[in-house]
């Protein structure tokens, strides 16, 4: 009787689920196709360059008379807060080239210059909490990806590739060379920017028209504008509405060879053994044509890369680290092949990494590019023998055919060979982008399809993922179903657990008030997810509300939640300090509220507290991090992460502590020290880096990374020191 009162239950909450879902669509069509809206931008707009011989100096100070050539555009429309309104605030650009170079001037006024915010120097900082400008060229002006560019008062340099029209197809790690200065004047803060054509890859055409958009950030009032792209579902990330930027004619990217050459020394010392290291490296980035990159690496180095956060885990699947290596990240998109959530056919930290111990790479290299309606990407990578691990050959080949505007359909292929065994994936997928769904929304379809171990043939090796998004500002929602057969397991991706089936709702709404202080509203009536057996058992469940989120016009917000939990583990699994969870069924409620504050301020961050069951017991959790920014030199941050658990007839208590200080000299010299502890290893890692650019693309950094035990006392277990020096040289 108690089974089938469960098992009732069960298929209530699916058949509830899924009746929600059918009605949310049909209400979000109906609010869709009845709502009245204003397209702010009706026509597309366009900035024509205009041709020069002579080169302004970059300075920032936009004093020399090749500017007058330039055609002045100021017509702005206010983004945020309110989509349409007139900014506050005027704001000038013009654009420039010449036979090598594109030019771009912005004048940026303010009657209030003293209240200006500008605190970031560091490349690739956080330049979002200070006044900014931040722009895109489209070069190949196909509404599919562009390059994103962002500075702000100090002349912080910050670069980006973009890719789809959201923050997750944002690849901050790609870096270009170019150059950008601005000064603070009496009537505002002025950016000279210079971009030499050989950092872009676009059609060989004899007239250019490329997709181009800027945004100006007025940081103190939380206030930005745009030149096009405006309203409640558009802004800057939406390639296909920017504008047309004309009148590049008779320009080559050529192909300039970047040679970075890169040494390495260091020693390690552990419980009094040494070990030095003297390595000499080799990067190679060649346009092979004007749309097609590529990349070589030998005897590949990366000991300037920041220590991997430690993380106590208190579930039953394996965590998810994100790769932090440049090599891999750039173009990292390309190679993208989703399977939901963090599962994905493609994880380069597989190559190089074991066991979280580094294994050398020979070499390798990465073609990454279009040719035609085809983006693709080729790596292919060679890893030494080391502790056990065979030398290993990692091959993947990513290709997307473009379909309507902003669509693809593709495939993807891996491979891992060493003398002993050889296995492969295979995946297809399509995406479906559309920016003017029912006239201004946006809509995402998305379906792919993998399968592991070709050369076996196992059963029950295939994986898939489909979902449909409707990203928008007032209504946003999200279904998914994807399932992941027992031997899937693609040697070359990630996976955190085999033999499921999953569905996934979510549904946002977020009025705009604009009222009173406050932004918008944010109501979350349900966030759900439901993963089955391959037989339909359910396994787990997750089911959260949000009943009031509030975001502020100062940019702080505020929300709280309640979240249902149900997981059926097949058998016991250890959480903490040998402390394990029994197998069974267990079905418990949290509660939590959180609160974050605008980084405009000197001293912002964000503090959350979930207390509720856990299991067959309960947990209270309190997260937090903070980051004060001293002055533009000085920055000091802390996070901490600390749980209560009660469990077994025992209490456990879970800490985790990271602090950071960085201190930037110049927007060529930074430096960083890092320290993370928790108390389940019972270690601090003390990681100490050192980066100055002498010129763009030209690097030396160093690194001293130490571990310190904290049982029973505190003693050095190891000591690394390392220093690298990379120098780029164009031919």
């Amino acid at each position: 009787m108690r089974s089938r009162y469960k098992s009732f239950i069960k298929s209530s909450f699916l058949f509830l689920l899924i009746s929600c879902s059918r009605c949310i669509l049909v209400l979000i069509f109906l609010l869709s196709f009845f709502s009245s809206f204003i397209l702010l931008n009706a026509q597309t707009k366009t900035i024509t360059a205009t041709r020069v011989t002579t080169a302004p100096i970059i300075d920032g100070l936009l004093e020399d008379e090749v500017w007058r050539h330039g055609i002045t555009m100021n017509d702005f429309l206010q983004q945020e807060p309110v989509p349409g309104g007139n900014p506050s605030l005027r704001t000038e650009f013009k654009i420039i080239y010449d036979e090598e170079n594109l030019y771009l001037s912005v004048m940026c006024f303010d009657d209030e210059p003293e209240k200006i915010i500008a605190r970031e120097m560091k490349w690739d900082g956080f330049i979002s909490a200070d006044d900014n400008i931040k722009l895109i060229f489209d070069t190949f002006n196909d509404d599919r990806s562009a390059y994103w560019f962002g500075t702000n008062p100090l002349g912080a340099q910050n670069d980006a590739l973009l890719t789809g029209f959201e923050m997750k197809d944002f690849n901050e790690d790609w870096d270009g060379v170019w150059e950008v200065e601005c000064a603070i004047l009496d009537n505002g803060w002025s950016a000279e920017f210079r971009f030499p054509f050989s950092i872009f890859k676009f059609h060989d055409k004899q007239n250019q028209v490329w997709g181009f958009n800027i945004l100006r950030a007025i940081r103190r009032k939380n206030e930005e504008v745009l030149w096009t792209s405006i309203g409640r579902n558009l802004g800057l990330l939406k390639i296909a509405e920017a504008g047309d930027l004309t009148g590049i004619d008779n320009i080559k990217r050529g192909n300039p060879v970047y040679l970075m050459p890169y040494f390495s020394v260091g020693a390690q010392f552990v419980d009094g053994d040494k070990k030095y290291l003297a390595e000499p490296g080799l990067d190679i980035k060649y346009g092979i044509t004007e749309t097609l990159s590529l990349d070589v690496t030998i005897n590949t180095d990366f000991s300037q890369v920041e220590s991997d956060r430690a993380r106590i885990n208190l579930s039953r699947f394996p965590l998810f680290f994100p790769e932090n290596r440049e090599f891999f990240l750039e173009g990292n998109r390309t190679f993208d092949f989703n399977l939901g959530g963090n599962n994905n056919l493609f994880y380069s930290r597989k190559i190089g990494i074991s066991g979280g111990q580094e294994v050398p790479i020979i070499g390798g290299a990465k073609l990454v590019g279009r040719m035609g309606d085809f983006e693709i990407g080729l790596i292919d990578m060679q890893t030494a023998e080391k502790s056990g691990e065979p030398s290993t050959n990692f091959g993947t080949a990513r290709i997307k055919y473009d379909l309507l505007n902003q669509s693809y359909a593709g495939f993807m292929v891996t491979n891992k060979l060493t003398k002993d065994k050889h296995t492969s994936s295979l995946g297809g997928d399509f995406r479906f982008s559309f920016n003017d769904f029912l006239g201004d929304k946006n809509l995402i379809i998305q379906s792919s399809i993998a399968r592991s171990d070709l050369q076996n043939g196992s059963k029950n090796s295939w994986a898939g993922n489909f979902f449909i998004d409707y990203p928008n500002d007032l209504i946003d929602t999200y279904l998914r179903y994807r399932f992941i057969q027992s031997n899937f397991d693609p040697e070359i991706g990630f996976v955190s657990r085999h033999g499921y089936q999953q569905i996934v709702y979510d549904l946002e709404i977020s009025p705009r008030i604009n009222s009173g202080g406050i932004k918008k509203l944010q109501f979350e009536p349900i966030e759900s997810s439901m993963i089955f057996s391959g037989n339909g058992v359910l396994q787990s469940a997750e089911f959260s509300v949000s009943p009031l989120g509030i975001e502020f016009d100062s940019g702080d917000e505020i929300g709280i939640g309640i979240h249902r939990t149900f997981d059926r583990p097949d058998e016991d699994f250890e959480i903490f300090d040998t402390t394990k969870v029994k197998a069974g069924s267990y079905w418990y409620t949290t509660y939590g509220i959180g609160f974050e504050t605008s980084p405009m301020r000197m001293v912002y961050g964000e503090l959350d507290f979930i207390t509720g069951g856990y299991y067959n017991g309960s947990r209270s959790e309190l997260e937090g991090r903070v980051t004060f920014t001293v002055n533009k030199n000085l920055t000091i941050g802390g996070d901490f992460t600390y749980n209560h658990i009660k469990i077994n007839n025992s209490v456990l208590n879970t800490s985790e502590v990271g602090a950071r200080l960085a201190y930037t000299f110049s927007k060529h010299v930074n430096s960083s020290v890092f320290t993370q502890w928790n108390n389940e290893i019972n270690e601090m890692n003390i990681n100490y880096r050192f980066n100055w650019k002498p010129k763009i693309g030209s690097d030396f950094y160093l690194v001293v990374n130490q571990l310190l035990s904290t049982e029973n006392k505190i003693r050095s277990k190891d000591i690394t020191i390392l220093a690298k020096f990379v120098w780029m040289f164009v031919i």
